[in-house]
């Protein structure tokens, strides 16, 4: 979710007693939160942070799939004045943050793998193409 291109995320459910590891997934619940609580930081008028949380307390039971659950949901918004952070550094907690990578790394195992499979590729091809034609022309 974005506002003003500054990226939100959080959770809008959550699985309680399963252990997927174990297999043991017999008997979890499934919850749904129905709140969302949106902090918005401004300063001179301009949006430079947005957050959302959700409130675990207010959480909707969806594990029987069979019965329809009538949801009511609801959201809230703070708006907070933001008066150390200017317009220019709105994006700059988002690269400190660990959600996002700190740099970028070329998976060289991946691009060499590509290229010698189309290089293979195309030799196949190559082959293939050689010997129908050489039969063609030999004719």
């Amino acid at each position: 979710m974005f506002v003003e291109d500054l990226p939100m995320w959080g959770y809008i459910g959550d699985v309680s007693d399963e252990d997927v590891l174990l297999g043991e997934v017999e008997g979890s619940k499934t919850y749904l939160f129905p709140h969302l609580h949106f902090k918005i930081g401004t300063n001179n008028g301009n949006i430079v942070s947005a957050t959302v949380t959700t409130d675990s307390d207010r959480r909707v039971d969806i594990t029987n799939t069979q019965k329809p659950t009538e949801v009511q949901f609801s959201y809230s918004v703070d708006w907070v004045w933001e008066k150390d952070l200017p317009w220019k550094m709105r994006m700059s907690r988002y690269h400190d943050s660990r959600f996002l990578p700190n740099s970028f790394e070329i998976h060289w195992l991946s691009i060499i793998n590509s290229f010698v499979l189309v290089l293979l590729l195309t030799a196949f091809l190559t082959i293939i193409l050689m010997r129908v034609l050489k039969n063609d022309f030999s004719r």
